[in-house]
């Protein structure tokens, strides 16, 4: 897209379609599984009913690029629809997970005493259920349905836009929007973040204060959908509110990510971590002052500093902190991890200002900056893939 500029009409459409719902949705699903497993042994009574979950969800997203690409309108409104089922088929296998675990409860209380925790790796294990931190767990759970009934909300939002309409361009609109990106994408990884990292860094998060901003998130939230149907200045407020809960959730995990000691806890986040995390949370403080400042909440600066600089450098951190553990190996070396760290970092920093130079009307240098941002973020999203994938050889050859 930074090469040839006109081709952003047409292939903008299907990008954001794969990267809210192909990379990130995914991947709060996956995080999500994995979290409850471990903290609540919460897992579907059989491999296949995940499985159909996975399926639905892929299949919307190729059904939706082919309905956009060859405009073919049944494909974008069946795909549409899946997508919409999808998180329908989520919330019924989580709810399949407590009813197993019931009955395993029910049959032997050895459940309780935790011995299914007895093959994890400390790390793994001590994301499990604490007295210690369940307000920040409470509200994180919350949070996470909450984003989660956004979610379905906004997909149905999306369906009703796509049959409306004749065209087979992606059906959006400012509600949707509001709901999908910062509704579910947002919320979730906030809500996530609240279970992980007071574990990753040992820091007591106020749950007075995590509660408030969960409560001002939503309201924030509301307010932006209601915008659909008021003037421009309810969605300034909304975007102005939204802007502030962020800065202060970015700054709570920042200065966690700045100040954590390891010895003194006895959790070891790698460097490329640590790195990634402090990374990610000054994004995450950057799109908040933006939003206050009165950036359009879904221009291209305000959605990658959302989609590209926070949430992947996120995730990048979350990886190479449990990825070792979950998948019993090791990365292939610390200088590799910071090289595609570091290849991440500077491909979103580029991408940003670039953004950000259209946004204050100088396009100068943009599309060279674009071009080189793009690619070092490419670079760096496969340099994840094959470390992992190189991580795993040796046990597919045992």
């Amino acid at each position: 897209m930074a090469v040839q500029p006109l081709s952003w009409a047409r292939i903008g459409m299907i990008h954001a379609e794969i990267n809210p719902f192909g990379w990130l949705t995914m991947l709060i699903y996956g995080m999500t599984y994995v979290v409850l497993a471990i903290s609540a042994g919460l897992r579907p009574p059989k491999a296949w009913v995940g499985w159909i979950h996975v399926a639905c969800a892929e299949l919307a997203i190729a059904l939706t690029v082919c309905g956009v690409l060859y405009g073919w309108r049944l494909g974008l409104v069946l795909g549409l629809t899946l997508q919409c089922v999808a998180p329908v088929i989520f919330l019924a296998n989580i709810l399949l997970s407590v009813a197993a675990r019931e009955r395993l409860r029910s049959m032997s209380e050895r459940v309780d005493k935790g011995e299914q925790y007895t093959s994890l790796t400390p790390v793994l294990a001590s994301l499990s259920r604490s007295p210690q931190f369940q307000g920040t767990d409470r509200i994180g759970q919350r949070g996470t349905d909450i984003s989660l009934m956004l979610f379905l909300v906004g997909t149905g939002w999306m369906i009703g836009s796509a049959i409306r309409s004749p065209s087979t361009t992606m059906p959006t609109t400012p509600a949707s929007e509001f709901l999908v990106y910062y509704g579910w994408i947002g919320g979730a990884i906030f809500a996530v973040s609240l279970h992980l990292f007071p574990r990753f860094m040992k820091v007591r998060l106020g749950g007075r204060l995590a509660n408030s901003l969960q409560h001002i998130w939503v309201a924030a939230i509301v307010c932006g959908v209601a915008s659909e149907f008021f003037d421009a200045v309810t969605s300034h407020i909304a975007s102005r509110i939204l802007g502030a809960v962020i800065v202060v959730y970015g700054a709570m995990y920042l200065l966690a990510s700045l100040v954590c000691k390891p010895k003194l806890t006895g959790v070891y986040p790698p460097r490329a971590s640590r790195i990634a995390w402090i990374a990610a949370w000054t994004f995450c403080v950057t799109l908040g002052v933006a939003l206050i400042c009165g950036v359009n909440p879904f221009s291209l600066l305000a959605l990658h500093l959302l989609f590209l600089g926070f949430a992947t450098n996120l995730v990048y951190g979350i990886g190479y902190m449990l990825f070792p553990h979950l998948l019993r190996r090791q990365p292939p070396g610390h200088v590799i991890s910071l090289a595609q760290i570091s290849c991440s970092i500077l491909g979103s920093l580029l991408m940003v200002v670039a953004f950000g130079g259209l946004q204050l009307g100088f396009p100068g240098h943009t599309f060279p900056l674009l071009a080189a941002g793009g690619s070092l973020a490419w670079g760096g999203a496969l340099g994840f893939i094959l470390i992992w994938v190189f991580a795993l050889v040796p046990s597919q050859k045992a």
